[in-house]
């Protein structure tokens, strides 16, 4: 100890001296030279692996879940005909409308469901009254009807008002 501490430990008193005495017999500890929690080069080299090989895993799975985007229609409302092809109802949106049904009886939702089943109802083709049978009882399984022929009507002006203000 230097002068100053030695003379700080005489004011505290002698108590204080069997303190510094009991911390100073104490084992010092030198410090080893490695961190504890430090990895070794070669472990630090395959996380690292793993983090790339992570990486490029989810490029890949993002160019294959993105290349329909880049193929997409470019028409402002390409989606839409889905929701206008029952409003026109000629033979060839008919046959779409068939075409694109499920095998429970349904479209993509409820809404396109309904309007489509009442697009069927008018033909006088046997395939397009199975495919209304079919539409009819999967709504009311779900506890719907199809629309009547005025609503379906009203949809269709609705439609023509919005793609022509847009």
């Amino acid at each position: 100890m230097n002068g100053d501490l030695e003379k700080t430990l005489n004011e505290l008193g002698p108590e204080y001296r069997d303190v510094v005495a009991r911390l100073r017999s104490a084992r010092e500890v030198e410090p080893s030279g490695t961190r504890a929690f430090s990895l070794p080069r070669t472990e630090w080299w395959r996380h690292v692996g793993y983090l790339v090989a992570a990486s490029l895993l989810v490029a890949l799975g993002l160019s294959i879940f993105m290349q329909d985007a880049a193929n997409a229609p470019r028409e402002p409302y390409a989606g839409a005909k889905v929701y206008t092809v029952a409003y026109a109802p000629t033979e060839e949106a008919l046959e779409i409308i068939v075409a694109s049904q499920r095998a429970d009886g349904s479209w993509s939702n409820d809404f396109i469901t309904r309007q489509n089943a009442a697009a069927l109802r008018a033909s006088e083709d046997a395939r397009m009254k199975i495919a209304y049978r079919r539409a009819v009882r999967y709504l009311r399984s779900k506890g719907l009807a199809p629309l009547t022929d005025e609503e379906l009507k009203l949809r269709g002006e609705y439609a023509a008002r919005a793609i022509a203000g847009a």
